[in-house]
This record gives C-alpha cells, structure tokens and sequence, in this order.
C-alpha cells in the first residue's frame, strides 16, 4: 500500500481505538503512531527515494511513472531492508523488548504491526510481496496490488468512510457528555 494510506490508515485505527482505551491520546501520540505506521516503507524506500529524486532533477531523469520500476534497477539494499522492516516475526521481536525494557508495552508502536497486516494481503508476488515470515520463511501471499486502480479507488473510498464514521462518532459523543 502506499504510504499515503498506510499513514491515514495508522491515524484512523489511532483514533478510533487507541484514543478509545485513553493510552496516549496526545497530539505527540498520535504523530508517533503515524511515524511507526509508515516506517516499514520509509526505512526501505526512503533513500531509494531520494536517491531517485535527485536523479530527476540533477540528472534529467524520469521520475514519476504509473507502473513499477524494473526490478534490477532496484539496489539491493532496498530488498535487504524491506525484509526486515516488513517482517512481522522483527515486529514482535522489537515489541517484546521494547515492552521488557520499559516494563510495559508501547502500544504506539501498533501502526508497524499494522503497516505488515496490510502489506500481506495489498502486494502481489510480482512486485515486493511482504516477507512477514522472514528470517524463518520465505513464505509469502500473493494479494491484490495495491497499485492496481480498483485496489486504490476501494482503499481510499474505506478510508473516507471510515474518517465519516469517526467524525460522526466523535461529534455523537461530544453532544452526549
């Protein structure tokens, strides 16, 4: 899924049920939650990104394209650091210590489990399919690309939905208290 979403996607599950159970409901938090809920792409992608952008405007490159890049073209970092920030089996690891560590859990790192639930079933095997098993397996699903138009119109017409929904929720229980 693309970031865009995955971060309105951390920020709605935030707010609709973190922000219900009163654990961490600042503005900070909710930042956080966005930054966890988009971290996966940005440790992976990010310096492909920019690497990327500044061939564009240094080097006269095409940069924007509406199909994916050839695979080869992709260094092989990129795929290294996929495999572990889109692993659920890391998630779990980085949590419990985190958890040990400070003896309670850091509920605000949810949006990176989150981030990989939806990654598993939104990425075909052709093009980075989610290694949630790794390093332990190379299982992988073969979802429904995100990339693909009728994939994105659904997404963000959930998305929309669902900001409705909380926005009614949120104004509903204002006017009772």
């Amino acid at each position: 899924m693309d970031i865009l979403a995955h971060a309105l996607w951390t920020h709605a599950v935030h707010r609709g049920v973190i922000a219900k159970k009163k654990i961490e409901t600042t503005r900070r938090a909710f930042w956080v939650a966005i930054f966890f809920g988009i971290a996966p792409d940005l440790f992976s992608f990010g310096l492909f990104f920019v690497s990327r952008l500044y061939q564009a405007i240094f080097h006269n490159e095409q940069f924007f394209r509406f199909s994916p890049p050839d695979g080869s073209a992709i260094p092989a970092y990129v795929f290294n650091s996929y495999n572990y920030t889109h692993s659920f089996l890391i998630f779990l690891a980085s949590f419990a210590l985190i958890w040990v560590i400070h003896k309670k859990p850091y509920w605000l790192m949810f949006g990176w489990g989150f981030h990989i639930l939806i990654d598993i079933f939104s990425h075909s095997t052709s093009f980075f399919p989610t290694p949630f098993l790794f390093p332990i397996s190379n299982f992988r699903v073969n979802g429904w690309s995100w990339g693909h138009p009728t994939f994105m119109i659904v997404n963000y017409s959930l998305i929309l939905v669902t900001y409705l929904i909380l926005y009614a929720t949120k104004k509903k229980f204002r006017a009772s208290n």
